[in-house]
């Protein structure tokens, strides 16, 4: 009997310790459940859905811009040195914009963005939001008194955003055109709709407008080039003396140097200088250059690369001919938009899911100053387009304002947009 007993209460015991084990085992289940529930896609529209906070739910944005990232030009990332914002709204930063570039000083590393690949530009992951230079009420981002020449489109359309303040100030005599050769042949033909029009500079030196990109104005302001009916047309600045040089070679202007100009035949590789006196020479037979500072050019081995397939950006060294690799990012595209006043090119890179903006200082050195991920949604303002670089950064036009890379940070400077035209003096 006593051993009937005892069997009855073992039974009881085994009953209760299974009792025990699914309760423990639910109680693990719901647990796990929750934090499927906040950490991840599904789970977090369930939390949104039972109108639940968690900060796990943040949705992260994957178009990005932020503070510089040092990177090899063989795409290997320096590990995140800068600080970043995880919320699609940067933190408050009194005394200046409402909604200005990431303040760096305002938060701590971010969380890895997971849209981040391989294919995206090195560095997006840890860039914070631009915020649209174009709203707040307080500018300029860097205190500055200057003016800075930009343009709408076409002659009569330029003018100077004034600093402190970031106003617009119009300037009728930015309505100028090129001359029509002394030479006595035709009128200049339409470009962008414009007769003897190529884009905008204004030269402070002899506070004039002209009627062509920044590149083509030599440094000194003395003279700016136009390509015209197979020629290249010189002016002087001051007098209205004219050059006609390459006659009949249908070279396009590449960059105006004090003593003459670069220039590329259409379609065809290699690179000429023509000087103001003298015979013309050509510096090599080969490339297809994008730009000319300080004693380089750089440019690509061929015109184009098929899509997916990554070029490499070369230097040709003016005075010896040389030329040398010196940057590249894998399976991607690499365009030379401009120079810093140190002559270090600018370089736009194109990815299959990105675009990021280097300043190449060295073969194989450069440094992420900005970089976004392609995202479904509206992408914010980024950098495009030619840079002005100054004593005072390097100049953007970007959205609906204007942006100045300095001190290693974007600052908004001006809610109005336009396309630049020289330095801020």
């Amino acid at each position: 009997m006593d051993s009937g007993w005892m069997r009855r209460a073992r039974e009881l015991l085994r009953q209760r310790r299974v009792a025990a084990i699914v309760v423990v085992t639910l109680l693990t289940l719901g647990l796990v459940g929750v934090v499927l529930t906040v950490t991840t896609s599904v789970g977090c529209s369930l939390v949104k859905s039972l109108v639940v906070r968690s900060t796990q739910c943040i949705e992260t944005p994957t178009a990005l811009i932020g503070q510089p990232s040092p990177t090899s030009s063989g795409g290997s990332q320096a590990s995140p040195g800068v600080s970043s914002n995880p919320s699609p709204n940067p933190p408050d930063n009194p005394g200046s914009s409402s909604n200005p570039p990431f303040n760096p000083g305002a938060s701590s590393y971010p969380p890895y963005n997971p849209a981040a690949s391989p294919g995206n530009p090195p560095g997006s992951e840890y860039y914070p939001p631009l915020a649209n230079a174009a709203s707040g009420p307080n500018f300029p981002g860097i205190a500055l008194t200057c003016r800075l020449p930009v343009y709408a489109n076409g002659p009569g359309s330029g003018g100077f955003i004034v600093f402190p303040g970031g106003s617009f100030v119009a300037d009728p005599r930015s309505a100028v055109t090129a001359p029509s050769p002394a030479t006595g042949s035709a009128t200049p033909p339409p470009y962008g709709g414009y007769v003897g029009w190529w884009g905008m500079t204004y030269d402070a030196k002899y506070s004039k407008w002209l009627p062509v990109p920044y590149a083509w104005v030599s440094p000194d302001g003395s003279r700016y080039a136009y390509p015209l009916n197979g020629d290249v047309y010189v002016e002087t600045v001051a007098g209205g003396a004219q050059l006609d040089l390459g006659e009949g070679q249908r070279y396009g202007v590449l960059d105006v140097e004090n003593d003459g100009v670069y220039v590329s035949a259409a379609s065809q590789a290699g690179l000429w200088f023509l000087p103001f006196s003298g015979a013309a020479k050509q510096i090599t037979a080969s490339g297809f250059w994008q730009g000319v500072s300080h004693g380089a050019a750089y440019g690509t081995a061929t015109s184009a690369v098929p899509q997916g397939a990554a070029n490499t950006i070369l230097k040709l060294d003016l005075a010896s001919g040389a030329i040398t690799s010196f940057f590249s990012q894998p399976t991607a595209q690499s365009t030379v938009t401009g120079f810093d006043l140190q002559g270090h090119p600018i370089i736009q890179v194109r990815y299959a899911n990105g675009t990021a903006i280097f300043i190449a200082t060295g073969p194989g050195t450069a440094t992420v100053i900005a970089a976004m991920t392609y995202g479904a949604y509206q992408q914010p303002p980024f950098p495009e387009g030619t840079p002005i670089a100054d004593a005072h950064g390097l100049w953007y036009s970007v959205g609906n304002g204007i942006v100045l890379f300095a001190n290693n940070s974007w600052n908004p400077m001006s809610n109005i947009g336009g396309q630049l035209a020289g330095r801020c003096v």
